[in-house]
């Protein structure tokens, strides 16, 4: 692939931030593409597409191509017009807990290169679901161009019993002003959230929920044993969610406690996508995430069954123009293959 001035340009701005702790970077980049400081440079080119790329997102509707924003990002909607402008084609803002809270001290966010993985343990810091959703009215955004969701959390400080009200609490914050929502029981930085990922809780809150819960994806962690796993997909499927992404971090206590991103995860997120197809054969929608840094980990995610692929530290480990090199690197693993097209592949290994 050229290199164009956008392209070395971005990576140098890359470089440069990986020379600083990771969340001071992380909020520098944010506060420079929310100032608008990326339109003043070329926007990121892609290269002509050796398949037709476009998908179809149940619910969501048709993307130009599978590669988007994943949760985390950003965090707060500050700036999903510049994501936009790095050529994601779907973007998900979050996690938004309905009352603000600062998250786990500092530090709680690590890069490792020498495996290009990121462990964080955040702790949900969020401005809240009242500020959040202020911002995206202000935005006027256009589902028609990018999709725009919204992942939602529960505080830290309610109680177990209570958790339901603070998903209930979001989701109607958000849900004429998203897309699609994310129900968010994955995240290991906030205690006891995991505990919550049973169909029993997923029926409750599918009766609170309504029927606006035909507009939620509910997303799972990896570290779940099969059986469980494969039960909570059951219930999220008979409860008529609209789908599950696949999945959150991997809980590690070593070199540091929190969340695990990145190339590690991605063997271990894959298997998940492979456990819900057992269950649904292509029934449940499903969204992958964890891993992708490359087009050959896109296409192993759409092989088993995802119909989309968020990405995360891709963006940080290959810089500002990653959805479009991921792209073109799929692009030619799809033709190398013999794929027509990336819908044609989706779910093949099971054929």
């Amino acid at each position: 692939m050229s290199d164009s001035i956008s392209d070395i340009t971005g990576r140098s701005l890359t470089a440069l931030l990986r020379l600083l702790p990771a969340e001071t970077a992380h909020h520098l980049a944010l506060a420079a593409m929310e100032r608008g400081m990326m339109n003043l440079l070329p926007a990121p080119k892609a290269a002509p597409p050796m398949v037709p790329m476009q998908v179809n997102l149940p619910g969501i509707g048709a993307l130009r191509h599978p590669i988007g924003l994943a949760a985390g990002f950003d965090k707060h909607a500050q700036c999903p017009g510049a994501f936009e402008r790095l050529g994601l084609s779907f973007l998900e803002i979050g996690t938004v807990t309905p009352m603000p809270q600062p998250g786990n001290p500092k530090p709680r966010l690590f890069r490792y290169p020498e495996t290009k993985s990121i462990i964080n343990r955040m702790g949900f810091n969020s401005v809240g679901a009242e500020t959040v959703a202020n911002r995206v009215k202000k935005l006027r955004w256009s589902p028609a161009r990018v999709p725009l969701g919204v992942n939602i959390g529960k505080n830290k400080l309610t109680p177990q019993e209570r958790a339901i009200d603070d998903f209930v609490t979001g989701i109607n914050a958000f849900a004429d002003l998203a897309s699609w929502l994310t129900i968010n029981i994955s995240s290991p930085n906030t205690p006891g959230l995991r505990d919550l990922a049973t169909p029993e809780f997923i029926q409750d809150l599918a009766a609170s929920a309504g029927t606006i819960r035909g507009k939620c994806w509910i997303k799972i962690d990896p570290d779940m044993e099969k059986r469980p796993f494969q039960s909570l997909i059951k219930a999220i499927r008979q409860e008529n969610f609209r789908g599950v992404i696949l999945s959150n971090t991997h809980r590690v206590e070593w070199p540091q406690a929190g969340g695990m991103s990145g190339h590690p995860l991605l063997s271990q997120s894959n298997q998940c996508l492979e456990w819900a197809w057992d269950v649904t054969r292509g029934e449940l929608p499903m969204i992958a995430t964890g891993g992708v840094l490359h087009g050959t980990d896109a296409y192993q995610k759409l092989i088993r069954g995802a119909s989309a692929i968020q990405i995360y530290t891709a963006l940080v480990y290959r810089g500002p123009d990653a959805a479009h090199r991921i792209c073109e690197e799929l692009g030619h693993e799809l033709k190398a293959r013999g794929f027509s097209s990336v819908e044609e592949c989706v779910g093949s290994i099971y054929r």
